[in-house]
Parts: structure tokens; C-alpha cells; sequence
């Protein structure tokens, strides 16, 4: 009995790895996934009916109450023209209405695709699981320094595993700023896009370390002097016209941003569509920032088939680029780094002597 649920646990370990689905021959993806996006192709042609029909009934009422709603607004404009609440709207209201209506199968599409296939199609990567809602915990990313100044934080497609012992969390996210006029108080979006938050738990960094799009110099400045790094100069030129790099560990700075690393984010950035993109190394994490107005996770639009396998090769490129990013950092070895600080410590005494 005790042997059997070594067993089970030892299965149970396995199952926590990630599958590198990098090398796997997309046509076996697609068919591996084709099953589940039969179930949804059904569920998208009911609702594009409904959807055709809502449209056809809706554009000849906007036509017809348009007019009629129009003139009830001029009078209650008329009327109200002495008073400083003056208000009219109704044919805003019934075109918002009719246009809510009419794109209510999209959005029933929508959630169920995030709610019943993504999950599915999540769990054939290995043991991958989604939220819908989930997001990473903002303190585990504060340290980092890299977030925004913020008072609203909102996330959805929460997607999480482990691949060669490196957690890995990735969702998109939107940071508001809370902003105030003369009689109201509203949010505003001043980062939008994806967070990848990857935990290697047996390692640490020395130092920390960031990067961020390429700034003008008194940007730079405000940059060193409010997080008390130092910008740190590489060996990319190409890589530096995009971004900058700063650190308290010029010898781990290099050892982390090389070649290989500077191919691996700038390919992430392209893949994810980012506009922009900033990254740090701190503690035993990785936190990587992207923006970008492109929602990733969505299905394509309810007129093309749900069996269209273009949005699954889509997220397994996309999962790839994560997973090589993963590999490039699992080398990071701290104990080979503090042996090569000890011999630059050495020659550079040596040649002072």
C-alpha cells in the first residue's frame, strides 16, 4: 500500500511539468485540439444564426425609430432650454440598445470559449490550468519596480504551470490610474497588456535588474536616481536603440541580458504584438511586461469556424516563446557567476599591482 502511493505521488510530480510542445508536428497539435473545437463549432453556428437575425431586424428599426427618437430629443432640448440640466438622449440610448442586443451572441460566444475550451486546450500543454479571472498576486510583482503607478488593478485569461522546475504565471492585464474632474471620479488605463511572472525557487539573483524601452536621457536620469540603479552598458548595439538596462550588478547585468536572452525578448515582444516592453530580475523572479492593445486570448471572430486552426498554432507559438525564455534562464547558474566575480576581482588587482 505505502509503495503504491509512492507511486501516486511520484505520478502526481510528473504531472506538474509543462509538455515542450515546441518540437511537436502541428498537424498532431491541430488534431490533438480538434475534438474540443468540434464541440465549440457547433455552439458558434447557433449563436452566428441568432446573430444574423439580430441584425437583420435591428438595422431597419434604427432606420425607422432613428428619425422618431430624434425629434423627441430636439423637443426635450426645446423644451429644457431655459434649464442648465438640460438633457436628451433617447436615440443614443436605443442605438446603444439595439447594438447591444444585436452583438450579444458574440459575446455569449466569447465566454464560451474562454470557459469550456481554453481551459481544454490549456491542459494539452500537461498540467496548464486557465482562470478567467485569476490574476498573478500584485505583491509577488512589486518588487520588481517595473509596475506603474496605479490604483486599480484588473486581469483576466490567468494562466499558470511548471516547466523545469520554473513557475511560470502569465495573464493580461490592465493598470488604471484613479483620476478626478469637477463632478466626477473615473479610471484611466495607463498600462495594458501581458504580465509573465516566471519563479525559479531554488535560485536567486544577486542583484536586480531591469530593462525598459529606450528613454530620453533625463528620463534615464530620473530612472538611476529613483530606483538607485546604474545603467548598464552591453555589447548589442542594436539591442541598446531598444532598450536601456539598469542594475547594482554590472557582472550579472551581462551575464543575464546575452545574445541569446536580448533573441529571446525581442522575439516575445514581436509574438505577442507589444508595443512596448520592460523586464527585471529580482529575488528568484523574472517579471516581463508587455504592452500591448491586442487581446491574445480571444477566439477569432464568430463569422470564421471555431475548427479554424489558426488561433490554437497561434497560442502554442506564443506558449513556446515563454518556454525558451525559460530555458535561457534555467541557465543561470549563481555559483558559476561568483566564481567568474572572484577571478575578474583577481586580475583586476593584479593589474592595479
Amino acid at each position: 500500500m505505502l509503495q503504491g502511493l509512492l507511486n501516486f505521488r511520484a505520478k502526481k510530480r510528473e504531472l506538474t511539468e509543462i509538455k515542450d510542445i515546441r518540437n511537436e508536428d502541428d498537424l498532431d497539435f491541430i488534431e490533438q485540439s480538434k475534438v474540443h473545437l468540434e464541440e465549440l463549432e457547433v455552439y458558434r453556428k447557433e449563436k452566428f444564426k441568432i446573430y444574423k437575425w439580430r441584425k437583420r431586424i435591428a438595422i431597419p428599426t434604427a432606420v425607422i425609430l432613428t428619425p422618431i427618437t430624434g425629434f423627441i430629443d430636439y423637443w426635450l432640448l426645446w423644451l429644457q432650454s431655459s434649464s442648465d440640466d438640460s438633457a436628451a438622449g433617447i436615440t443614443i440610448a436605443m442605438i446603444g440598445g439595439l447594438y447591444w442586443w444585436v452583438t450579444q451572441p458574440k459575446r455569449q460566444y466569447v465566454r464560451a470559449y474562454k470557459l469550456e475550451m481554453l481551459p481544454k486546450i490549456a491542459k494539452l500543454f500537461g498540467d496548464f490550468s486557465y482562470e478567467l479571472n485569476g490574476k498573478i498576486d500584485v505583491r509577488k510583482m512589486l518588487p520588481s519596480k517595473i509596475l506603474p503607478n496605479y490604483d486599480r488593478y484588473e486581469s483576466e485569461d490567468f494562466f499558470t504551470g511548471t516547466y523545469k522546475g520554473v513557475d511560470m504565471e502569465f495573464c493580461e492585464v490592465d493598470f488604471k490610474e484613479r483620476r478626478r474632474s469637477k463632478n466626477r471620479t473615473y479610471y484611466v488605463t495607463i498600462f495594458k497588456g501581458l504580465a509573465i511572472l516566471l519563479d525559479m525557487k531554488s535560485k536567486k539573483f544577486y542583484g536586480h535588474t531591469m530593462l525598459d524601452k529606450n528613454r530620453v536621457k533625463i528620463s534615464e536620469w530620473f530612472k538611476e536616481k529613483s530606483h538607485k540603479l546604474k545603467r548598464a552598458n552591453l555589447v548589442d548595439p542594436e539591442f541598446e536603440k531598444i532598450f536601456d538596462v539598469y542594475t547594482n550588478d554590472q557582472v550579472e547585468a551581462r551575464y543575464l541580458i546575452d545574445p541569446v536572452m536580448m533573441e529571446r525578448l525581442k522575439g516575445l515582444q514581436e509574438e505577442y504584438n507589444g508595443e512596448s516592453m520592460t523586464a527585471a530580475f529580482y529575488d528568484s523572479k523574472m517579471l516581463v511586461l508587455i504592452q500591448s492593445k491586442h487581446n491574445n486570448f480571444e477566439p477569432a471572430d464568430l463569422e470564421i469556424p471555431a475548427t479554424d486552426p489558426r488561433s490554437v498554432l497561434s497560442m502554442k507559438k506564443e506558449i513556446g516563446e515563454i518556454l525558451a525564455l525559460i530555458d535561457r534562464l534555467n541557465l543561470y547558474d549563481p555559483y558559476a557567476l561568483h566564481k567568474d566575480r572572484a577571478v575578474d576581482k583577481e586580475s583586476s588587482a593584479d593589474i592595479s599591482k
